[in-house]
Formats: structure tokens, sequence, C-alpha cells
């Protein structure tokens, strides 16, 4: 099978590539000009284009099918770079005449009886590329991961983002806190539960449904997350730093109101993008994934490779 994948750099397009390959299906990936994979030994074509401008996709070769896991995620100026993106998919799809399976984010779920507001941009340009895709003709499916963290089995990921910024972020903070305010750091003491899942299974699991030709729309969920109080505390005795924390019986708004020392009211302002997704108080539809694999031992995991390659002294 012969699949053009776009995101080949990116955190679930790597994985996904990889997990392809094993599989003996021959990926042509559209990578950006001056873009560098490092799975590029892998590929016998690839199909340079950069799919946020408004220039059409050049290949004239076959495949069987697109996987779309390039994306824009910026909370605050993702503006409708996704819908621009999936447009220019669309077009190359009814060229060669063949399916795409498109993948968007789970939290472009609205639960019912909740606010039906987005609670960003990201979200909502996301939601708009669903709507642009399904209207368009074209054979699809809709996969919607949720938050995606490292291999559940080395802790490896491409790219830190996400998770690895929250946990960067509570460090920092209470390194500053303790240095220049004398006093530990306060923060919230928050049990929605975080919505996380490994790449490796949601891309096991989207190989398992591009290799059975279902065009449906399917959540990659945790169906089992952890809470965000327990993910933080670990996350913190990993690094030692668990005793230099102190929580505050109280929402995250209600902490917002709190006289917050300079390090807390930056953390607080930090902390309001990413709120919806560390403390989710719904559950998504029934996910296709069965197993959650956040436990202790792979926080360790993920989290060691992660102070393997960030400095954190000089950030």
């Amino acid at each position: 099978m012969k699949v053009i994948l776009t995101g080949v750099t990116g955190n679930l397009g790597h994985e996904i590539a990889i997990d392809l390959i094993n599989r003996g299906f021959s990926i042509i990936p559209i990578i950006q000009p001056g873009t560098i994979s490092g799975l590029s030994r892998y590929f016998n074509e690839i199909i340079y284009s950069d799919l946020i401008n408004s220039d059409s996709i050049q290949f004239s070769g076959t495949a069987d099918c697109i996987i779309h896991c390039a994306g824009i995620v910026h909370f605050k100026n993702a503006g409708n770079s996704n819908e621009k993106m999936i447009l220019k998919i669309i077009d190359l799809a009814r060229k060669l005449k063949i399916p795409i399976y498109s993948i968007s984010t789970a939290f472009v779920y609205r639960p019912p009886n909740k606010n039906n507001n987005f609670n960003n941009v990201y979200e909502k340009d996301k939601w708009r590329s669903e709507q642009v895709l399904i209207s368009s003709g074209v054979p699809h499916g809709i996969l919607r991961p949720s938050i995606l963290v490292g291999n559940s089995k080395t802790g490896k990921i491409q790219n830190f983002s996400g998770y690895y910024m929250v946990a960067q972020a509570f460090l920092g903070a209470m390194k500053n806190s303790i240095a220049n305010e004398g006093a530990k750091l306060r923060f919230p003491k928050l049990y929605g539960k975080t919505n996380m899942i490994t790449v490796d299974q949601a891309a096991q699991s989207i190989g398992d449904i591009v290799g059975t030709d279902r065009l449906e729309h399917l959540f990659l969920t945790n169906p089992n997350p952890p809470t965000f109080d327990w993910l933080l505390r670990k996350t913190l005795e990993f690094f030692g730093v668990d005793k230099q924390i102190e929580y505050v019986n109280c929402s995250f708004e209600e902490f917002g109101k709190l006289k917050l020392t300079k390090t807390e009211e930056k953390l607080y302002e930090y902390g309001e993008y990413f709120n919806p997704y560390w403390s989710t108080e719904y559950d998504f539809p029934k996910s296709i994934c069965d197993n959650n694999l956040i436990d202790s031992d792979y926080l360790a995991r993920t989290l060691k490779y992660y102070s393997d390659h960030r400095n954190f002294n000089n950030e």
C-alpha cells in the first residue's frame, strides 16, 4: 500500500511513518522545502510543498490514500492555517481519486450541556477544517487524538510540546519562587482529568484503521486518563522538587483572584492557555484505544528522555 503522509517531521507523523514502514507500506511524505526528516532513507519519493501557501501540490505519481497529519498547533495565532492545508490536501485527493485520513484533535468535541465556545483559535480552526473536509465530497476518515506524549516503550518524542511545556513552566516557576521570593510556589489542587495518549499508541491505532480502510470519524483518547493532581505530583517527584510546592484548595479561576507573587501570577497567566487541557472536566465519546498507558513507570521513562535532551538550567 502506498500512502502520502503529511507531518512526518512532527510527533505523531513521525510515529505513524515508523508504524506504516514496519507494516510494509510505502510512504511518500509531503515535506516543506528545506526540511529534513530523520526517516528520509526510507522514502523512495518525497513531495516538497509548503502546505500553507497558495501553490498546488505538485505530484504526478500514484497513491492509495493520504494521511494528513500536519498541523499548526498555536492557541493564539493559528488563524486559518489548518483550514488552508486541508483545502490543498483535498485538491490533491481529488486529482488522484483517493481518500483522506485527516488527523484532527479530540478537543473539537463539545460535550452536551456544556459551554460550546471553543477554548482558542486553534480548536476553531481544526473544527472548520473538519467541516471543509466533510462538505468536500472526498471519501474520508477523521481521527481525533487527545494530548500526545512520548513513546510508551522509550519515552522518546520528536518535539517537546504540550505536557512537556507545562512541566517546564512549573520547574522554572518553582526555581524562581525559591530563589527570588524565598517561598514555596502555590498552585490550586486540581482533580480534573488530563487526557493523554502515547504517540505510538495513537500511531498503531491509525495504522490499523488505514490498513482496514475504515473511513470513519473516530476518537483516539485515553479511556482512563490520570488526574492532573496525580500527574503534577508524579512529575515534580521525578525532578525531586515536590516539597517546593504548596497546594491551595480552590479552583484555577479562584486562584487567579488571590494575592499572587509575580512568579505565581506569571505561571497563572501561562496556565490559562493550558487549563482546558490539563484539567478536563468531561469525558470524550468512546475511544478506539483500549488501555491507559500513562502510569508511574511510563512517566519516569518519558521524563528521563526529556531531562536528557533539555537543559533546564538554561531555560
